[in-house]
């Protein structure tokens, strides 16, 4: 009642009422990887060798180049450039992607009490595996530095440390630019907004023919130390929106790729955003394979 005293329950503070500190987020960041390694071991204990995590992955920004195919590092062996011929058919081209998304309630199937959700940026090479399977190839992954610990004891990635500032969720819709930046050692700064997506050189036929090609991959591979470690996915059906994009700065891509584009990183090849969609991976369900080590220094 007004003036009166409350009662002891009606004064405890909720989990709401609670100021965030830095403290605070360094004790529940470090609860988080005390329990992913305690539930990790326990499924290693258990022979599991396989790890389910689910996620959905929102605003997922596909910024796409063509290569050059003799600009193109050297691959491990059991894999092979997804390539396209150019103009007259004289030369060949792989392709590139910066993938600029959120990650969403990322957590071990059936531990969704540990879900985490963060800016996430990757660095991917298209390819093809040694079942003539379409995939990807991970060279760089960048993350909000408390996660690196988590990923890198999950699902054993080697995820590097970065600052990341995504555009969350907008009401209404897409319109209007929208801003995604990101530093770890140089900087990338991309402005966006639904529109045209640029029609680039080698032409992989229509706009859903081109999202296709880059978003129907099953499985993703990386290195980790000399092994080529590998996840599998399936994508399901999802909205696709054409983006216009002016990158205003790429000197991360300068400074830490082994290759450029025929012409710059300002001449996007195409680009588009999936709002959401949402996956499951499964991590490690067959054995590692060595890599060459030159490709073993490109993640």
């Amino acid at each position: 009642a007004a003036g009166g005293s409350m009662s002891r329950a009606e004064s405890r503070p909720t989990v709401r009422d609670i100021p965030d500190s830095p403290f605070l987020r360094r004790e529940r960041i470090s609860r988080l990887v005390g329990a992913a390694g305690r539930l990790f071991r326990r499924a290693r204990q258990a022979s599991f060798r396989a790890v389910i995590l689910e996620t959905a992955l929102a605003d997922a920004l596909y910024l796409n180049w063509a290569i050059p195919a003799a600009a193109l590092p050297e691959l491990p062996r059991a894999l092979r450039y997804d390539l396209a011929p150019g103009e007259g058919g004289g030369s060949f081209f792989g392709f590139f992607s910066l993938v600029l998304f959120r990650q969403v309630g990322l957590h071990v199937r059936g531990a969704s009490w540990l879900a985490l959700s963060y800016p996430q940026a990757n660095a991917r090479l298209y390819v093809r595996d040694m079942n003539g399977a379409p995939a990807v190839f991970l060279l760089r992954q960048l993350a909000p530095a408390w996660v690196v610990p988590i990923a890198r004891m999950v699902a054993r990635q080697p995820l590097s440390g970065a600052l990341l500032d995504f555009p969350g969720a907008v009401a209404g819709g897409l319109d209007g630019a929208r801003r995604w930046k990101g530093h770890a050692g140089a900087g990338f700064d991309f402005v966006a907004h639904a529109g045209a997506s640029p029609s680039g050189r080698p032409t992989l036929g229509s706009f859903s023919d081109t999202s296709a090609f880059f978003r129907e991959r099953s499985r993703a591979y990386w290195v980790r130390s000399t092994s080529l470690r590998s996840a599998e996915t399936k994508h399901p059906t999802a909205d696709v929106v054409p983006m216009h994009v002016e990158v205003v700065s790429a000197a991360w891509l300068e400074s830490f790729l082994p290759f450029e584009p025929e012409g710059s990183w300002g001449a996007v090849h195409s680009a588009f955003l999936v709002p959401e969609v949402r996956l499951a991976f499964l991590f490690g369900a067959e054995p590692e394979l060595v890599a060459p080590a030159q490709a073993a220094m490109a993640g």
